[in-house]
């Protein structure tokens, strides 16, 4: 089953959601991200500012 996120009522796909991140529209900096989705703080830290909107990370980290 495809999760699907709700909004102005048009439904998104979790395709369509991966190309939401931030960045500047048609500039898909994460495409050429290759690394893993999930990190720790400390692999978070190690990866360069443009990589890093492209990861998921505890809020811990940013105490």
């Amino acid at each position: 089953m495809k999760k699907k996120f709700s909004t102005l009522g048009k439904q998104l796909t979790r395709t369509e959601l991966r190309n939401v991140k931030g960045g500047c529209p048609g500039h898909h900096i994460c495409d050429t991200y290759n690394g893993p989705i999930e990190v720790t703080c400390e692999q978070f830290h190690a990866l360069p500012p443009e990589y890093q909107m492209c990861v998921d990370v505890a809020a811990d980290c940013f105490e």
